[in-house]
């Protein structure tokens, strides 16, 4: 965790001050977690279909009225937390002056796929879960 990032240090206090034990122990690369009768599972995607995917995803949100909706959550006062979501900063960004909106659906989608990334990596180190490797796009062979 980054000594700079204050929202996750004052989370991670939560859990401690909450639970009891150490933020460490909740979470992706304990060795040891109790029984469960819950199997967990995890799609690896190509990393080619993943980025298609996900920039398939944006430009789907885009012409289904991303901007408007920023436009009109951000009128009404969207909360400095809610503005960083993905997506929303980018939309800010470009209502705001600093980017064009062909630009700030470009950031959604690098930032969108970095974001993939960190997850895969974050979920990986979680012995529970049992990996899939998905080599094609189902819905592509399905269609």
């Amino acid at each position: 965790m980054e000594p700079t990032n204050g929202r996750r240090i004052v989370r991670a206090l939560e859990v401690c001050l909450g639970g009891g034990r150490a933020f460490s122990s909740y979470g992706p690369g304990v060795d040891v977690y109790p029984p469960s009768r819950v199997r967990q599972v995890a799609l690896r995607w190509d990393r080619e279909v993943l980025s298609r995917r996900i920039e398939s995803r944006v430009l789907t949100m885009v012409e289904a009225g991303l901007l408007d909706e920023v436009k009109n959550l951000h009128a009404t006062g969207l909360s400095p937390t809610a503005a960083q979501a993905l997506g929303y900063k980018e939309m800010i960004d470009h209502l705001e002056g600093r980017t064009s909106l062909d630009e700030a659906v470009a950031t959604t989608i690098l930032r969108t796929r970095q974001f993939a990334v960190r997850q895969e990596r974050w979920f990986r180190r979680d012995p529970r879960i049992e990996w899939f490797t998905v080599e094609d796009d189902p819905v592509t062979e399905v269609a």
